[in-house]
Parts: structure tokens; sequence; C-alpha cells
């Protein structure tokens, strides 16, 4: 299912949200290589900054450490974004969504879609969430617990697709249909 809600955005500035396991990275990478933009993973910027894993940054300085970096790499990055006018697909990590003011910049300045995905396949594919910072204890009950938290903010976003009944050819697919379709009614 694709929920449409009116922007006037660009339609080549589209941000990927959702909870871990939804495949932001892997559809970012595969939609970004099919339409010839450039692709943006923010955790792999603050790992590559920081010489470390987001999992390792969580355990040395904490969450909030983690969540200010998160929010300025995500400023700098739609600031260079427009100053450089890129066609570009970003993916944020999935909490990444939760501050008022990253929310705010990326839904003001992107397209953003929420990849929206049953926490039952969510679990199947974080395994044991070894390297999930935010997984603590039993992986189904903290998957649900941070769903429920973060469903609020998610549900903000422009478009939601639901991916649960999909293959990974048809949610690439309908992403890039999506973008050409808004692309498609902006020249008219």
């Amino acid at each position: 299912m694709l929920n449409f809600k009116q922007t006037n955005i660009p339609k080549d500035k589209i941000t990927l949200i959702g909870m871990m396991g939804t495949g932001k990275s892997k559809f970012g990478r595969l939609v970004a290589n099919n339409l010839n933009f450039k692709f943006y993973d923010v955790d792999i910027l603050i790992e590559n900054k920081f010489k470390t894993t987001i999992k390792d940054i969580f355990r040395k300085h904490g969450e909030s450490f983690f969540r200010n970096i998160e929010k300025e790499t995500i400023k700098k990055l739609i600031f260079k974004i427009r100053e450089d006018n890129e066609k570009v697909i970003i993916s944020i990590g999935g909490g990444g969504f939760d501050n008022k003011d990253t929310r705010e910049l990326l839904l003001n300045y992107t397209n953003v879609i929420w990849l929206n995905t049953p926490v039952n396949i969510l679990v199947e594919r974080v395994g044991n969430g070894s390297k999930r910072p935010m997984i603590r204890g039993d992986v189904r009950e903290s998957i649900t617990k941070l769903l429920k938290k973060r469903t609020k903010f998610y549900s903000l976003s422009h478009f939601q697709l639901d991916t649960y009944k999909l293959s990974q050819n048809q949610v690439t697919e309908k992403i890039i249909n999506l973008i050409s379709f808004q692309n498609d009614k902006e020249k008219k």
C-alpha cells in the first residue's frame, strides 16, 4: 500500500525511514543505482567519521551523544545536498526521525518514505539483535516497544509503503514509480 500526501518538495530528494530491518539501506542503494541518484546512509557516514560502529558509539558515549551526532550529520547532509542540488536517496537510522528538528528538516527538504514492515518480519530479519544498539533483552519485545513509540513520528512521513507482502523487486519498483510519478506530476 502506498499512501500519498501532497508535497511541493523536489522529487529527486528522498529519505527512507522506518524500523531496523525494513531494508532502508538495501532499497536506498537499489533505487539510487536504478535512477542514477547519489545514495547516503547516515549510519555509514557516522561510522566513517568516528572510525567505529554505531554500536560502539552507543556503548562508549551513550544514545544521547549518538542522537546529537546523528542530528548534526543529517543537518549538514541536507545543506550539502541543497547547495549542490544533488539527486539523492538518504537512509537514516530507525530512531533518527524521532528528533523534532531532524524530522522537520527532512519533511521540509526531502520526500520522506516510511518503509513499514510488521514486527514478526523485523524480528526475523534482525535475528538476535547483537549488532543493534537499541535491542535490549528480548528482540521481539524491544522491536515492539520501539515501533509503538516511533509510529507516531513515522506516520508524519509524506508516503507510507507497506513492504511485508512485496518482493525486493516490487519494493524497489514501487519507490522508483513513486519518484517517477511525482516527477511526471511536476512537469504538467
